[in-house]
């Protein structure tokens, strides 16, 4: 069994909370919603604890606001993001990074609850145009923000996901249709029979 870790006058320390020896300072470190390690410092226990209550409210509130249907599409995808621990530490890094330079300063301060086929499809064509993105890298976003959906969706946050079908549509356009298989024509489909039945 463990034992209780113990500030310089007997008292237990609480998870997350230590006691520093260099100038006996109390430090209380939790991890924000952004999936970044902070500290809080008093000189007092009591004055740290009083902090760490306001702090875990204002987690609280955020939550409230999710379940309000008031998040933005960032609060989600941090929701969604911090519950993927079976992603590859490169893999995470990738998608984080994907999100956070096409998406957070923008289409993310959305509130999820309002968007729609259409902005989601405004916005795939905006990066598109205006980034000039690549219809690979495209499908990147889309693999990060629909799933962020599915979960606001599964949550019942939303009703419907509304990033479904938009980059069939995207595919759809003219110039677009990278990646899209087409079905081969008789005479391919007697050459390829022909290729294989030789091949073998």
């Amino acid at each position: 069994m463990a034992k209780s870790r113990k500030d310089n006058k007997g008292r237990v320390l609480r998870k997350g909370e230590t006691q520093r020896s260099c100038d006996g300072k109390y430090v209380y470190t939790y991890t924000d919603p952004e999936g970044k390690r902070r500290s809080i410092y008093s000189k007092d226990i009591m004055e740290l604890r009083k902090r760490e209550e306001k702090l875990i409210k204002d987690q609280l509130d955020g939550l409230d606001t999710y379940v309000a249907g008031s998040a933005t599409v960032n609060f989600v995808f941090d929701r969604y993001i911090s519950t993927k621990s079976e992603l590859r530490g490169t893999t995470m890094r990738n998608y984080t990074y994907m999100y956070n330079r096409f998406v957070r300063n923008g289409f993310g301060k959305k509130k999820i609850a309002v968007i729609k086929f259409s902005d989601v499809l405004q916005f795939y064509q905006h990066l598109l145009k205006d980034k000039e993105m690549q219809i690979n890298t495209l499908e990147t976003i889309h693999t990060v923000l629909h799933p962020t959906f599915q979960l606001a969706v599964r949550d019942d946050i939303i009703r419907n996901n509304p990033s479904d079908g938009v980059m069939a549509q995207i595919k759809k356009q003219p110039g677009r249709n990278h990646g899209v298989r087409h079905a081969l024509t008789l005479e391919q489909q007697r050459a390829f029979i022909n290729y294989s039945y030789f091949a073998y």
